[in-house]
């Protein structure tokens, strides 16, 4: 099955909480960029670095598979083994 390209399989976004809607994170793949602080009460503004929020299925044209996790990778290897040591198991029974 082929994995869907949206932010939520990217290996460059990291999900910071979740609304009503779904997941939202962070897009990673480039420097965070400049902002600042629209606080209306305080008299002097604050700068900070900011990477750009997006929704679990919004997507662009950077999109990088997100490598396994050493338990899935781990999962994978031990299913290989089993089914590798059945097809030995019969080749000896035939």
């Amino acid at each position: 099955m082929e994995e869907v390209k949206v932010c939520e399989n990217c290996k460059h976004w990291i999900e910071t909480g979740g609304t009503d809607a779904g997941l939202v994170g962070e897009c990673h793949k480039n420097s965070p960029i400049p902002a600042i602080t629209a606080d209306a009460s305080a008299d002097t503004a604050m700068w900070f670095a900011k990477w750009p929020s997006t929704a679990q299925t919004q997507w662009c044209g950077d999109y990088e598979e997100r490598p396994m996790d050493t338990k899935e990778v781990l999962a994978r290897m031990a299913a290989i083994e089993k089914m590798e040591a059945n097809r030995k198991g019969k080749a000896k029974a035939s």
